[in-house]
């Protein structure tokens, strides 16, 4: 059965969460894959009897590369080159901050610089897909190795479906819609997005009936299970998710986008990660830099995609942060104005607030 690209893209994604290994390849070379944060001493074992294989690679983003003081060449992605038998813990320890403290001393590592960086590079793209430690174990194999583990059901995809960014891997997918009355307001809907490359769902909460020919009063907000659920007093997204609904609410009209990318779209296992980071004394941003992640990691092209599906490119957005702006710009939406959240500051997130006005150009 012939596979379209965002089928193989979620098989992918999906596997290395579970821990299975993948194959990827080009022209040049055939890669095993596998996700150090998912693998096992079994695991990593069954690898090396699997390929034979006395070196290996690790990829690693550039962000984690200037933590473990590592040369990088490449733009996108660093290769570490791995020529002796390495343990478990210290591959963990590589790609996992929190144990920096417990392997202090965790080189020199030799860098490649010479080769091809392609499938390092996708390989460290769906491992952030799967909201995995952006960091991989890549073993070269031969084509009978390769024909054997695609026999043993192990998946397989060549590079080149995966650079391809066309309009089949990026739609988002309408799937259900309907009438939800909440308290203080009974003209609302809320319609749910499914996002194929991931299967990640994101929802579209509409107030009233906004007049498509004026801009529409818009907040694009990402999940954020502690502040929006808990309470959180770290960060501000949960005083901005009810300020957002109370002013639509009372305005009887506006459009909310809730995407599910928590943590800045590292997921909510990373951000807690992070959130021990900062508990040992770094900033939000410093603390992605360490997971190996960028200040951002979201992707806006989504939002952009759903108010298109909503008949909507005009808006009013509800924000502090001027990159929003930018990207949904960028993505065909015009902002025709900026709406000011204003927060309440305490003890807890005032650094957090700081380090956001700071080095991402938050607006208090």
């Amino acid at each position: 059965m012939l596979l379209s690209s965002s089928e193989i893209s979620s098989r992918l994604v999906s596997d290395l969460r579970l821990g299975v290994p993948i194959i990827l390849f080009d022209k040049k070379q055939s890669v095993l894959a596998a996700a150090i944060e998912t693998l096992s001493s079994e695991k990593l074992e069954k690898i090396n009897q699997i390929t034979k294989s006395k070196k290996f690679e690790i990829a690693i983003t550039n962000r984690r590369a200037k933590v473990l003081n590592v040369r990088i060449y490449n733009e996108e992605v660093t290769r570490l080159s791995i020529e002796e038998k390495i343990d478990l813990h210290l591959l963990h320890a590589i790609a996992d901050p929190s144990k920096d403290l417990d392997y202090p001393l965790k080189g020199p590592f030799k860098s490649e610089r010479d080769g091809d960086f392609d499938i390092a590079s996708l390989s460290l793209s769906l491992c952030k897909k799967a909201r995995l430690l952006p960091a991989l174990i890549l073993v070269d194999i031969s084509s009978r190795i390769k024909k054997e583990l695609v026999s043993a059901q192990i998946s397989e995809c060549n590079i080149k479906n995966l650079k391809i960014k066309n309009e089949e891997t990026a739609f988002l997918s309408a799937l259900s819609s309907a009438q939800l009355p909440i308290r203080g307001h009974q003209n609302i809907s809320l319609t749910v997005f499914r996002e194929l490359t991931e299967l990640t769902e994101h929802y579209a909460i509409v107030f009233g009936n906004p007049k498509k020919i004026q801009p529409v009063l818009t907040r694009v907000h990402s999940a954020c299970f502690t502040g929006d659920l808990l309470g959180s007093e770290k960060c501000d997204c949960g005083e901005q998710f009810s300020v957002a609904m109370s002013k639509m609410r009372n305005e009887g009209n506006g459009v909310l986008l809730y995407l599910n990318q928590e943590g800045r779209g590292i997921g909510l296992a990373n951000k807690m990660r992070a959130y021990h980071l900062q508990n040992l004394g770094f900033d939000t941003v410093d603390a992605n830099h360490r997971l190996g992640f960028e200040d951002d990691e979201r992707d806006l092209e989504i939002a952009a995609k759903i108010l298109k599906s909503l008949g909507i490119t005009d808006i009013k957005l509800m924000t502090n942060n001027p990159k929003k702006i930018e990207l949904l710009t960028v993505n065909g939406i015009t902002v025709k104005e900026r709406v000011p959240l204003i927060v309440s500051i305490n003890p807890n997130n005032e650094t957090y607030l700081k380090t956001k006005a700071k080095k991402s150009g938050h607006l208090f």
